[in-house]
């Protein structure tokens, strides 16, 4: 066995801050039991953005490669993981099976769960929008209320449906045919929050209860629960890291939310509008900014004043001013 390991650290003002972490392991061993010794790459590394593991098996007979990763962004809770066919031949089998244990979570489910039904159906529903003043893209999730409180999973993993093909098709940027076969895993544990039911309301009126976490928000409608927003650098945009929490300042007016998303290391915040009841989401058209581009300093988060949504925009000294019927009419026409 040959085991290699590397760390990166910075010295800052006394302090040491490890940047990333690189582990090599190789093992020799006689997978698919033919008598002939295979090798096992196990490949981990993590960084202060992105990180993962990468495994690799070499058929000691054929020489043949087979790989699977799960490697990614922290600012994305889903990996998509695509298997070959050749590796799903019978004669492979336990060469997939010892990559699915070395890459996979633990627990497999056979259906999703609803925070990551928002976010795949998200995705799916997402529109980009070139010619709109308000809106720079519009996401429409598709989510059932339900009357159970809303979970946050362990991590788990589902096999490749035919909807999430469609949404690996645009998330590889590639096309992958019917036949395809693999795994979606989701990585809840982003949400930096274990148990809902302890929440308190950070915004409500008399029909709804606005709960929000690190990176998401839900409501209460009665004895119904729903998600409204997460933070997923596929639909939503996210932090580079999970630890910078995304949801800040949130607003209810009527059947609409206003969310301040922060989205660090940027130096501009996202303002997300939210239909309640139809579920769509819209990202504003500008970049709002806690500095005014003066020496004064600026907002720190918007503000609602005389029916007008009101913020810093960067680079501008004057106050961006838009009237709040506007902007809910035109998520509506979406």
């Amino acid at each position: 066995m040959k085991n290699i390991i590397i760390s990166i650290f910075v010295i800052i003002n006394g302090y040491q801050i490890s940047i990333a972490q690189y582990n090599l392991d190789t093992t020799l061993i006689d997978i698919n039991h033919d008598k002939i010794v295979d090798t096992l790459i196990n490949d981990f590394s993590r960084g202060s953005a992105c990180g993962g593991r990468t495994v690799t098996v070499i058929n000691g007979k054929t020489n043949e490669q087979f790989s699977l990763s799960n490697e990614g962004c922290y600012s994305n809770f889903i990996r998509i993981l695509m298997v070959p066919q050749k590796l799903k031949l019978k004669t492979n089998k336990a060469f997939l099976n010892v990559l699915k244990k070395k890459v996979l979570p633990d627990q497999k489910r056979d259906h999703i769960d609803s925070s990551l039904e928002w976010i795949i159906t998200g995705a799916l529903g997402y529109k980009d929008l070139d010619d709109d003043s308000l809106f720079r893209d519009i996401v429409s999730p598709k989510t059932s209320w339900q009357s159970e409180i809303l979970e946050i999973p362990d991590s788990y993993y589902v096999n490749i449906s035919s909807e999430i093909l469609k949404l690996s098709s645009a998330y590889k940027d590639h096309l992958i045919n019917e036949e395809s076969h693999g795994f979606l895993i989701y990585y809840p544990s982003g949400h930096h929050i274990e148990k809902l039911d302890s929440l308190t309301p950070v915004a409500q009126n008399k029909y709804y209860k606005i709960y929000k976490t690190p990176h998401a928000v839900f409501v209460k409608r009665g004895g119904m629960y729903n998600w409204l927003f997460i933070s997923d650098s596929l639909v939503t945009g996210a932090p580079d890291r999970r630890s910078w929490f995304s949801i800040k300042q949130i607003q209810l007016i009527d059947k609409y939310l206003i969310i301040h998303q922060d989205v660090p290391p940027d130096n501009t915040y996202n303002i997300h509008i939210v239909n309640i009841e139809t579920q769509k989401v819209g990202h504003l058209n500008f970049e709002p900014s806690y500095n005014n581009g003066t020496d004064e300093g600026g907002m720190d988060t918007f503000e609602v004043i005389n029916n007008q949504l009101i913020f810093n925009e960067y680079g501008e000294p004057v106050l961006r001013k838009i009237p709040l019927q506007q902007i809910f009419n035109t998520l509506d026409s979406y």
